[in-house]
């Protein structure tokens, strides 16, 4: 009696491999023109080139300094690392990390391909992400920790450490993908290990830790140990891709199809509307009923219910913010910039309305709202978020830091209505203005659209130089800048929401 095999085993044996199907689109593509061009590589590495020039050696005292550094700050370093390491996970976990191209995930996943073969290609890009980035905070951590001089075989040890290690943490992420259960764990575990960072880091500056002394080349021992459990580990995941279900490749690879437009079209608001829609998609949705007594506190109602359903998000960003503080072993313009993008990040948790405003304006004049009085209303709670923020960072900074003496809390908090304002901005941009006429520079010609797009509501801390030079120059505050600082804040939210505020600019 003939044996008949299973239909998965029969798959399997009738399955073409995926590198004899992509030889032959390649083949049928040869004539049509090349993926990237040698004229687009030369630009990019030309880019690249000058970059190094230009900023190379200004950055490069800063990135490297001459000295290692000592006390209660190797501690910070080696928290903000790990940091870092988390950071990374998160990322990877974002993306997928495997993807598939949408080509491949149409034609190729369904069709009788040997489904090794036809993820590896997505196995080898996450490793290789992983490796890049662990070998990038590696070579952090060498230009802040490891003893001068340093040989060029110490710093190429550390930099496989960093490399193999980067590997573990996307081998990690793979494996989280595979298993639901899994990837819920890490997800939730992964926020309180950047908080228990976080609070190692404080407790370091506060009371110093025992830290190791400066070494200079890794353990020959250490780096054959890592580098051999990322080859077993790896060789596991490459086991494990023919077993990896279809579901967890469609919405990863569909993310990161969009993230990939966005750059090629030069649109970044496709991805504000794709996180939106990733963060409704993944909630189970409950109605409650908005009946204020007046209807002009619609909106401002809408926002604290969006705040609530938010909390662990806006738990988070106020658990961070002790990072201008933590920040301080870096250049000395590292605070300043981590305090204007998280006071700015506070101010746009409930900014997603503002588009939706402006995408349906029937709304608004249902409950009789200008456009101009409905900015403004929708400015109230991005104003006590960015403005509670920043006044708590400027509190952990003075403490922690190295300023001298003075109201910063207060100053803190005098700026924080301008950071809300800038998110409030910032929400508002539409489309970049493609349209425009190309700028000449003796660097050749460059298009105003995305420029004039980044640069949007950043003319606003033009309004925040008392607390900026503050920052800055380590100049000590008094109660006169404070005064200053909110006057200053005031007059430019009040001049903005009586002539600059309205919802009928273009935006998505």
């Amino acid at each position: 009696m003939t044996q008949v095999a299973d239909p998965p085993v029969q798959r399997e044996r009738a399955a073409v491999t995926a590198r004899r199907l992509r030889r032959w689109v390649r083949r049928r593509r040869a004539g049509r023109g090349r993926t990237l061009s040698l004229e687009t590589a030369y630009v990019l590495v030309l880019t690249v080139a000058m970059a190094v020039a230009l900023a190379g050696p200004r950055l490069g005292p800063a990135l490297w300094p001459e000295q290692p550094v000592a006390g209660p700050d190797r501690a910070v370093v080696l928290v903000l690392l790990g940091a870092g390491a988390a950071g990374l996970v998160r990322l990877l976990r974002g993306l997928g990390p495997l993807v598939l191209g949408r080509d491949e995930l149409t034609w190729l996943l369904p069709a009788p391909v040997a489904r090794r073969g036809l993820l590896l290609p997505a196995l080898v890009r996450a490793l290789t992400v992983g490796a890049v980035a662990g070998a990038v905070l590696a070579l952090a951590g060498v230009a802040r920790l490891a003893a001068r001089p340093i040989s060029g075989p110490a710093l190429a040890g550390w930099l496989a450490v960093g490399a193999a290690a980067g590997v573990l943490l996307a081998l990690l992420a793979v494996a989280a993908q595979r298993r639901p259960a899994g990837a819920r764990l890490l997800d939730a575990g992964l926020p309180a290990v950047l908080l228990a960072l976080g609070a190692t880091a404080l407790l370091a500056r506060v009371q110093p830790l025992p830290v190791l002394p400066p070494v200079a080349a890794p353990p020959l021992a250490l780096t054959v140990a890592v580098l051999g459990i990322v080859v077993a580990l790896t060789a596991v995941a490459v086991r494990g891709l023919a077993r990896l279900p279809d579901a967890r490749l469609y919405e990863p690879s569909l993310t990161v199809g969009t993230y990939l437009d966005a750059a090629y079209a030069v649109e970044p608001s496709f991805v504000a509307d794709l996180r939106e829609r990733r963060y409704w998609r993944r909630r189970a949705l409950r109605s409650r009923p908005l009946r204020p007594r007046r209807g002009w506190l619609v909106p401002w109602q809408q926002d604290l219910l969006v705040l609530r359903r938010r909390g662990r998000r806006v738990a988070a960003l106020f658990a961070v913010a002790a990072l201008p503080a933590l920040l301080t072993t870096g250049p000395g313009w590292l605070p300043t910039a981590a305090l204007v993008v998280g006071a700015v990040t506070a101010g746009g948790v409930t900014l997603d309305a503002l588009r939706r405003d402006a995408a349906h304006p029937a709304l608004l004049r249902l409950l009789g709202l200008t456009g101009r009085r409905a900015v403004a209303i929708r400015l109230i709670v991005p104003a006590l978020l960015a403005t509670a923020w920043s006044g708590l960072a400027m509190a952990v900074l003075s403490w922690l830091g190295d300023l001298p003496s003075g109201p910063w809390w207060a100053l803190g908090l005098a700026f924080g209505p301008l950071a809300a304002m800038t998110a409030v901005r910032r929400a508002q941009a539409g489309r970049i203005d493609n349209s425009l006429p190309l700028v000449e520079t003796p660097m050749g010609a460059i298009a105003p659209g995305p420029v004039m797009w980044l640069g949007n509501g950043l003319d606003v801390l033009v309004f925040a130089v008392p607390t900026l030079f503050a920052l800055l120059v380590n100049v000590q505050p008094t109660w006169g800048w404070v005064g200053v600082q909110a006057g200053l804040s005031a007059a430019a939210v009040l001049a903005y929401v009586q002539f600059g505020a309205d919802t009928r600019r273009p935006r998505v």
